[in-house]
């Protein structure tokens, strides 16, 4: 995993010192990857995730076009490597969310990549007719398991039926249209419940073309998710995150949170409406946040409580 450095911090030899015997990277100026909540919210109360703990408590609501447009266009003047617009929520929940794509792929740079992650549990035809025709470059489906028990345990609310048909459906259209995006991939975190049948998981998605990511589980910042007796293996703490050097994350109404895990939105670094992402970004209080990280002072900073598996 890549560590970095804030060039402001160390000069312009400790900078060269640590891009050439610690391979490190500077703090870039600007984000590399930006998660947008374009709409709160999710139909599934997975077990691995804090929306089964607090989902009914979190503020609700969708972002405003215009805050949408002006977000989207100040991220593509720079060089960043993949925009989502998901965070936190069910993407597909924002009907709008096809042409909000398209806005996006036809003013990004070529490079930059756009991706979303979703359950697929609402992927009816129209809305998989639109994601293919939106330029979405990559689509990851999670899907906690391939037998019905397991799966509707751990994705509560959701029919293990209903999402397989979803997306068999969504790669025949792919098919018909010869479309090559977007790339599908199937994702899913690795815990008790799917270890038996993982090989049944390899071997279903292997007959339809598609790769599985299995991800380490992680607590999300929350003790109960800890305490749930679904990890594998032994909770530790993280030894090196960069998603505060590489990663911003932007709620429906422009609020920027500190992560992806800050379901309780602890830790806010501006507003979008007033500010300018570049700003939030390079602020001293994100600057500060950074330092005590990188000194390992984290006592009451969110990280405190981050675990993975």
């Amino acid at each position: 995993m890549r560590k970095y450095f804030i060039p402001g911090d160390v000069g312009s030899l400790g900078a060269l010192y640590r891009r050439l015997f610690k391979k490190e990277r500077p703090l870039p100026a600007f984000p590399r990857v930006v998660q947008i909540q374009t709409k709160t919210g999710c139909n599934a109360r997975c077990v691995f995730c804090p929306n089964s703990i607090i989902g009914g408590r979190l503020p609700k609501g969708e972002m405003d076009w215009d805050l949408f447009k002006k977000i989207v266009d100040e991220i593509v003047q720079y060089p960043v490597s993949r925009i989502s617009p998901y965070l936190m929520n069910e993407p597909l929940m924002d009907r709008r969310l096809p042409e909000m794509i398209s806005y996006i792929v036809r003013n990004k740079r070529p490079e930059t990549i756009v991706k979303i992650n979703s359950n697929a549990s609402l992927l009816d035809d129209e809305m998989a007719e639109g994601l293919i025709e939106s330029g979405l470059d990559r689509i990851n489906f999670s899907v906690h398991g391939i037998r019905k028990e397991t799966y509707e345990s751990q994705m509560v609310g959701l029919s293990l039926e209903r999402v397989l048909q979803n997306i068999d459906n969504f790669l025949e259209l792919k098919k018909r249209k010869g479309a090559q995006k977007p790339r599908v991939r199937v994702t899913m975190v690795k815990t008790k419940a799917i270890e038996e049948e993982l090989e049944e998981i390899l071997s279903y998605w292997k007959k339809r073309g598609v790769k599985v990511n299995i991800r380490p589980l992680e607590n999300r910042a929350r003790c109960e998710i800890a305490d749930r007796g679904i990890n594998p293996g032994k909770w530790k703490p993280f030894e090196w995150c960069n998603r505060l050097f590489e990663q911003a994350y932007i709620l429906h109404d422009g609020r920027v949170v500190l992560c992806c895990v800050d379901w309780e939105q602890t830790t806010i670094l501006g507003d979008l409406k007033r500010e300018s992402l570049k700003d939030v970004w390079n602020s001293e209080r994100y600057m500060d946040i950074r330092r005590r990280f990188l000194k390992g002072e984290l006592k009451g900073l969110l990280c405190e409580s981050c675990l993975r598996a």
